[in-house]
């Protein structure tokens, strides 16, 4: 559970009591997609206490809004059959259920957008919906929150589409910035998880990096290798002198030739390739 919504009466050590998020402090984390359009969360856990949690946060944050709730991946997913429109991001523990939740992530997938239809990732836009009938246009993108931040955890949930991992450790304020990336069609890990996976993949492949990848171009491979690095679209349309729609317009065709639904989804492959580790 998110440590700011678990101790919202916690004290501090001066003896007052640890505020959640301030009035200000809220509008700035608030998510802005355009005017009065808030991002539309679902959240799927076993824990009522977590998903109250939430829900109270969700209606004390400017710009988002609880689109519904469900305390099991089965029941989620059949609620999210009727639902329209479809929420924009699905808080999700992949571990739940014995790994019900990771097969609930698959579920999600839907195939990726035309280039113009992404932002901050090309991985998402209009797509087609996925096998689960998800109604209402997209299919949303999962977040997977989780107490568990080992390796084959992680990994599970990144193979089976989702967009982003954070512990639930993570910060009120954290929390919803990371959901309001992954809405916008980004990828984000919680600094923990950014370091294991540093750690997973801190061992290259003896293969050929370029070679593993024949599919792609090599401005391709070139882009892939920078994405594994965590780079943003930004800072490599400086570093390669490109506009950012030309580097979007490259992670989308790199989805399509890695049969990959997710930027997370191609840099979990590129990683394991061996590409996206600094020399």
């Amino acid at each position: 559970m998110p440590s700011g919504i678990r101790n919202r009466n916690r004290r501090t050590e001066d003896g007052g009591p640890s505020p959640a998020l301030p009035p200000r402090e809220r509008a700035r984390t608030g998510a802005s997609r355009g005017c009065g359009v808030a991002v539309r969360v679902f959240v799927v856990d076993e824990q009522a206490l977590f998903r109250a949690g939430i829900r109270h946060l969700l209606s004390d944050a400017e710009g988002f809004e609880l689109a519904g709730e469900a305390e099991s991946a089965e029941r989620a997913l059949h609620l999210l059959q009727e639902l329209s429109p479809a929420p924009d991001v699905v808080l999700i523990d992949p571990r739940s259920e014995a790994g019900a939740g990771t097969v609930a992530i698959r579920a999600l997938r839907s195939e990726p957008a035309p280039p113009d239809g992404a932002v901050n990732g090309a991985d998402g836009g209009n797509g087609a919906n996925g096998a689960n009938g998800v109604r209402g246009g997209r299919a949303p993108r999962a977040l997977a929150v989780s107490v568990q931040d080992d390796d084959d955890s992680v990994m599970a949930a990144l193979r089976a589409g989702a967009s982003g991992y954070i512990t639930k450790q993570t910060s009120e304020r954290e929390l919803l910035r990371a959901i309001e990336i992954v809405a916008e069609g980004g990828a984000v890990f919680s600094p923990v998880i950014a370091k294991r996976l540093n750690e997973y993949f801190s061992t290259p492949h003896t293969a050929s990096c370029r070679s593993m990848f024949p599919q792609l171009t090599g401005r391709e491979t070139q882009v892939l290798d920078l994405l594994a690095r965590g780079w943003s679209n930004g800072r490599i349309a400086k570093d390669l002198v490109l506009t950012e729609k030309t580097v979007r317009n490259y992670v989308s065709q790199i989805l399509v030739k890695l049969d990959v639904h997710h930027r997370a989804e191609a840099v979990v492959r590129a990683r394991e390739a061996g590409l996206g580790v600094l020399s």
